[in-house]
């Protein structure tokens, strides 16, 4: 999938509510307030934690060629920057993903 088709995806809202919530590479989403977390992750609590670990596993498959074992401590905590910052001004889902989106596109390239 390309850039473009993960935009349309996301206006079209076809993107999952049920899927596996995201843990790894020092970046936590999920809607368990008891959740475990590591000192340095960036943890993200949302009641959309699903369709927010779906944008990051279709980013990931977009961008698995730039992302390596060094640069996915960037890649994926920065997504989880993107994702807290957003949320925190009341933005609809959709728009946070969109947001989210349109950063990575900037600052890794459009792919």
């Amino acid at each position: 999938m390309k850039i473009n088709e993960l935009k349309i995806k996301i206006n079209s809202g076809q993107f999952p509510s049920d899927f596996p919530h995201f843990g790894g590479a020092n970046l936590i989403i999920t809607n368990d307030a008891q959740r475990n977390f590591h000192e340095g992750d960036i943890v993200v609590y949302s009641e959309h934690a699903s369709a927010l670990s779906w944008l990051v596993i279709e980013l990931k498959k977009i961008y698995n060629d730039e992302i390596d074992s060094l640069n996915k401590y960037d890649f994926y905590p920065y997504i989880g920057q993107l994702i807290k910052k957003t949320l925190k001004r009341q933005e609809l889902l959709f728009e946070t993903m969109l947001h989210v989106v349109e950063e990575i596109e900037s600052d890794w390239g459009v792919k």
